[in-house]
């Protein structure tokens, strides 16, 4: 296997090198901009290093996200060859049943603005009441300026916007669908619902806004499941598709074929 630099973010990083070492490629640990094949993105922490860009696909390893094929460290060195293959030195020889388009997924990276905060989601982004049971009312629109429009306005406990690598997670959790790979929509799922006849939407990857409409309880931003901060009655949250970084699965490359 021809030689072949792989990038390396997250923590802990050193059994990634040395998976990376044993298979005969080069790690290049908090990769940034340096010309690499690839980044294995270690952890939730190396997934968000990595947002709201970067140039080279990303690897997630030991992410438990169900919607984002990530292998456990002590694979690498069974699939690296099938990745540098792809993505390395390798790649032009045209050995490999296995192509770079194959192998990776385009996912949209939210921007989540509220006031002094900003945040990039993979993921999934929610309001929540920061008490338990306790309601708080919400109101959505879609699209931007004179192109938005209201498309609920909603009592519940929360309210979680999701791509769909999120989609498979807390938002489906609440009774939202499983969105397609690279389409280009996000679903808008409320949580605990006041109504016997809840409702969720799919909308297109447009400006989406959130509104806190109630003084009390007190409630939380929360950006792929790590708390953001928190929104005050009348504040808006406003969540637009930013920019994309490429996924590697192998599985999903498998099922190609």
């Amino acid at each position: 296997m021809s030689d072949t630099r792989v990038g390396i973010v997250g923590a802990p990083t050193d059994s990634v090198e040395s998976a990376v070492e044993a298979a005969g490629a080069t790690p290049v640990v908090g990769a940034g901009d340096q010309s690499v094949a690839f980044t294995i993105a270690v952890g939730e922490a190396g997934i968000r290093s990595v947002l709201p860009s970067i140039a080279s696909p990303v690897l997630p390893v030991g992410v438990d996200w169900r919607g984002l094929e990530s292998p456990p460290v002590d694979a690498i060195p069974s699939i690296l060859p099938t990745l540098s293959a792809a993505f390395g030195a390798d790649s032009a020889s045209g050995s490999t049943t296995l192509t770079a388009s194959q192998l990776t997924v385009t996912q949209p990276v939210l921007r989540a603005t509220c006031g002094d905060c900003l945040a990039h989601a993979l993921g999934d982004v929610t309001l929540i009441a920061g008490e338990p049971a306790r309601i708080s009312e919400f109101t959505v629109v879609a699209g931007d300026g004179s192109s938005g429009r209201q498309i609920a306005s909603i009592r519940a406990d929360g309210i979680v916007v999701a791509t769909p690598v999120g989609s498979h997670g807390y938002a489906h959790d609440a009774g939202g669908p499983l969105l397609g790979r690279e389409t280009n929509v996000v679903s808008i799922v409320p949580i605990g619902p006041f109504s016997t006849a809840p409702e969720h939407w799919v909308v297109d990857q447009s400006t989406i806004s959130l509104t806190v409409d109630r003084d009390e309880p007190a409630v939380e931003l929360l950006v792929d499941g790590t708390l953001a901060g928190t929104v005050p009655a009348t504040e808006t949250v406003t969540l637009s598709t930013v920019d994309t970084i490429e996924t590697i699965g192998i599985q999903g490359g498998l099922e190609r074929l």
